[in-house]
């Protein structure tokens, strides 16, 4: 049985539901440029691929893309999503206890999100989460971004944890589809963004934090 001494965790619909915070900034975009706004479920389903592709799908939902604005959209964008003091509600029930769970015990803990490293510092450090993670990559931090595997890769370097050792938690086929790339199992939490669960070839599923520590047992893994 492998001891667990890595966990990478994704951020958006993983941790916290920050889709509130993403549908308010992208409706402001939105109207800006004379477009309809979205619905909080219509964010949801484009989230996942980093803020220039959200901002693109929102744009084809609404329109279509106009390449003579697309590039101010995105940049307005992001400074009303930053402009955004991030409430500690969209922290997902017992994320807090098993982050501080596996700080104390010495797990190295990482996160591995597609959206930009600066923003999500500054979210992580603004809901005083920041101090868990060992290694924060964002979907701008190396070369490639999931689902691409090295983006676990890097992670899992930066964190200097052997990868037997490993597991990574998101809501998403691109969480799976990065975790199995790089050769680590991946547990999916259905309260996120991700659709279609059963099918995604996720190793293990659950509803919510609490069946965390079960989740790691049932894979093998010796945990706290």
């Amino acid at each position: 049985m492998p001891k667990l001494m890595g966990v990478i965790f994704d951020l958006d619909g993983t941790l916290l539901d920050s889709a509130p915070d993403l549908h308010n900034a992208l409706n402001q975009t939105l109207v800006k440029y004379g477009r309809r706004q979205l619905s909080l479920a219509e964010t949801k389903s484009m989230v996942g691929d980093g803020m220039m592709t959200l901002v693109q799908r929102a744009l084809t939902a609404t329109g279509g893309i106009n390449p003579d604005q697309e590039m101010n959209c995105v940049r307005d964008f992001i400074t009303l999503y930053r402009g955004i003091t991030p409430d500690p509600i969209q922290i997902y029930p017992h994320v807090l206890e098993i982050l501080e769970k596996y700080y104390a015990a010495g797990i190295k803990i990482g996160m591995c999100t597609n959206k930009q490293a600066s923003m999500t510092n500054k979210l992580l450090k603004e809901l005083d989460l920041l101090k868990y993670f060992g290694f924060v990559a964002g979907g701008d931090t190396f070369m490639a971004h999931k689902p691409n595997p090295d983006h676990i890769y890097g992670v899992i370097e930066a964190l200097e944890v052997p990868r037997e050792n490993c597991i990574m938690v998101g809501d998403s086929r691109n969480d799976v589809a990065a975790s199995h790339g790089a050769g680590i199992p991946c547990i999916v939490v259905t309260l996120g963004y991700g659709t279609d669960f059963d099918k995604i070839g996720a190793d293990k599923l659950i509803a919510n934090f609490n069946e965390l520590p079960a989740a790691l047992s049932e894979l093998g893994f010796e945990a706290p």
